[in-house]
């Protein structure tokens, strides 16, 4: 272009005018996006001109999402301008002109407004990712000076609002207006995510983590968006909970709601965990202080969110009817915002907790880990009302909250002291929440708390499951009103004599036989009152008493063991003809005992099973043979499994089975010698 025509004329006009220009951004955009990719000689200028325009002052999401496209696509219409010149044998590879090219712009952007910089930057940067895949494979070295420039403008950025100089901040007015640091972060975690972790780390890391916190913590209003809620609430005839639109509540949650750092909360949360991962693994301890009063934020807003949740009419709702049509918009509102809150906690403390797994053992940070890790299961708790609305926080929980469930439950697990603590902390709390049972965000804690009790039981000592753990489950063991509860006290005992078997196991002495010979009794009458339709289902049924048969059986004495079974055998017997479901039930449920007991008990044990097998009409019969053939098969230890071929041999040919026989079971018996025979505790 050997002079200037009327479009450029055009774009250095409304660059040089203040935001009162009449020529509409998508013009301006459109012209920045042609001009840069085809003015010659060089595109200095151009770019000195734009990084010093007054239109994108006072800042704004639209204006500086404007440049930072048109950088963005300046970069694609330059590779399409570099392709149809590079016609002639000499001329230099595309990768090397493009270089060129970048590097031109980014000498016009020196001493740049930081923030508009930070714009032109990322659009640059993200343009030649764009254009990699049509670039020649070895022709890929592209982005290295736009990561470089990206990561010195952000630092400068990072700088801007975290220095202490109030003199020097006088000189930067513009910068420090409401939104400027949230637009900074939006703009930046469009493309820092691209930027290769030893240049990533080359940032000021402890100043951007605090930068990014204190962002979220804005955007969630410090957990306060629903203080108003409990005021909110009116009376309406025909409904039992309204909420005007003129509300308090409906005000501030709108507020928060349509927030532009809310909008980009995902990619501003990515950002922090992505600083958290890197910042744990390259300076631990300078880390590990910063990131837990990080989380202790975390769990700050959360604790305030569930303070001013829990007291009102709407967390206890269950009918949609019950609320008029502009509570439910509100409440529709504010069940997206805390579902955000809580995807936002999850992407952050999981990225810190998996990066402390391989700080090594000889670390000095690492006992400060399972103080962590109560931080984040406190926050979760915090938020357990949210969580039930995705499954819970068990196994029924989607993948990333399951992995961070497990992860700080495995982590605290490896701290006894603090394990011990902090269930003896949920045994307390949950007993103080009795008066409301029916409550659903009484119900969510509970779950929670249970399901995090669960994976404890191999640490805690026997102090605190008789005096605390076990007390908490009693009162849920024979109600399945809430299915998640019921389920989830029924596993923590489970875990217990799971547990007390992997010791005993372990260990040639018998204690803590005297509290396990105490329960088991008891534990045997709940399963059998627990085999009725509606409340354990068969499979639970049966893992549930495999279990405790195999705990019992692990003590020198077998009459724990034998008592077990003679509670279901005396169960069977007194079962009524006409409910031939639950005596089918108990069948299956006394099958899958063989496998617990000792040789010395097998043969008393299989003759009642051989007795109703013969009885058995033909359709549950089978099910029965293949339910007893799969117990020999894959779980039956290798002392019992040559006893077992041998009575299975016998029998097989009185009761047709159609399925393997002898020669099968033998033929597999070698391949079953690794097969961990424990069944899960977790029902």
């Amino acid at each position: 272009m050997a002079a200037p025509d009327r479009g450029h004329t055009l774009l250095l006009s409304s660059l040089g005018r203040s935001n009162t220009t009449k020529t509409p951004l998508s013009t301006i955009q459109a012209l920045i996006v042609h001009y840069l990719a085809n003015i010659h000689p060089s595109p200095t200028p151009l770019a000195a001109t734009i990084v010093s325009s007054p239109v994108f002052l006072p800042f704004s999401h639209s204006k500086l999402e404007a440049l930072s496209t048109s950088f963005r696509h300046a970069v694609h219409s330059k590779l399409q301008v570099l392709k149809a010149d590079s016609n002639g044998l000499f001329s230099p590879s595309l990768d090397t002109q493009l270089n060129v090219w970048s590097l031109a712009i980014f000498q016009g952007l020196e001493g740049g407004n930081a923030i508009i910089r930070l714009a032109c930057c990322s659009g640059l940067l993200l343009g030649l990712e764009d254009i990699l895949q049509h670039l020649p494979a070895k022709k890929r070295d592209v982005k290295g000076i736009a990561e470089d420039e990206l990561v010195i403008t952000f630092a400068d950025v990072i700088d801007q609002f975290s220095t202490s100089d109030t003199w020097g901040k006088e000189f930067h007015s513009a910068a420090e207006s409401a939104n400027a640091l949230a637009l900074s972060l939006i703009i930046a975690s469009q493309s820092l995510l691209l930027v290769p972790s030893q240049k990533f780390t080359a940032l000021p890391l402890s100043h951007l983590l605090g930068l990014i916190m204190r962002t979220i913590e804005d955007t969630f209003d410090g957990g306060r968006f629903l203080f108003s809620l409990q005021s909110s609430f009116c009376s309406k005839a025909e409904f039992k909970i309204h909420i005007p639109q003129d509300s308090p509540i409906s005000k501030s949650i709108n507020i928060v709601s349509n927030s532009i750092s809310m909008a980009h909360i995902g990619s501003i949360s990515k950002l922090c965990a992505r600083t958290v991962s890197l910042f744990v693994d390259h300076r631990p301890n300078v880390a590990l202080p910063l990131i837990s009063e990080a989380y202790q934020k975390l769990n700050s807003i959360t604790a305030h969110v569930e303070a001013d949740w829990f007291p009102t009419s709407l967390s206890g709702a269950t009918d949609q009817s019950l609320l008029s049509p502009d509570a439910r918009e509100v409440a529709t509102v504010i069940w997206a915002t805390l579902k955000t809150l809580l995807f936002s906690v999850i992407m952050i403390t999981e990225a810190g907790l998996s990066a402390l797994v391989f700080i090594p053992s000889t670390s000095a940070v690492l006992p400060s880990t399972s103080t962590l890790a109560v931080t984040i299961l406190q926050a979760l708790s915090n938020l357990s009302f949210v969580i039930a609305q995705f499954g819970g926080s068990g196994h029924g929980a989607f993948d990333e909250l399951k992995r961070l469930f497990y992860l700080a439950l495995d982590v605290l697990g490896s701290d006894v002291i603090e394990s011990n603590k902090y269930a003896r902390h949920l045994c307390v709390v949950e007993s103080g929440l009795e008066p409301l049972p029916a409550h659903p965000s009484y119900q969510a804690k509970k779950a929670f708390a249970l399901s995090a009790i669960e994976q404890l039981i191999p640490v805690l000592n026997e102090l605190t499951i008789q005096e605390l753990v076990l007390p908490t489950c009693l009162s849920h063991l024979f109600d399945s009103s809430h299915r998640e509860i019921f389920e989830s006290a029924h596993s923590v005992v489970l875990a217990i004599f799971a547990s007390h078997a992997q010791k005993a196991s372990e260990s040639t002495s018998q204690q803590g036989s005297g509290f396990t010979k105490k329960i088991v009794p008891f534990y045997a009458n709940c399963l059998i009152d627990n085999s009725v339709q509606g409340r354990l289902s068969t499979l639970q049924l049966r893992l549930a008493f495999a279990a405790l048969v195999r705990s019992a059986a692990s003590a020198a004495d077998l009459s724990l063991a034998w008592f077990c079974i003679d509670c279901l055998l005396a169960a069977i017997a007194s079962t009524s003809e006409h409910d031939d479901e639950r005596n089918h039930r108990l069948h299956l449920t006394l099958i899958s005992c063989v496998p617990s007991v000792p040789l010395l008990l097998l043969p008393r044990l299989l003759d009642p099973i051989r007795l109703f097998m013969d009885a058995a009409q033909d359709e549950k019969r089978q099910e029965l043979i293949d339910a007893l053939f799969a117990e020999i098969k894959e779980r039956v230890g290798d002392k019992e499994k040559e006893y077992m071929i041998r009575w299975w041999g016998e029998l097989r040919m009185k009761w047709a089975h159609t399925g393997p026989g002898r020669e099968e079971i033998q033929g597999d018996h070698g391949l079953d010698r690794d097969v961990d025979l424990t069944l899960t505790a977790r029902l």
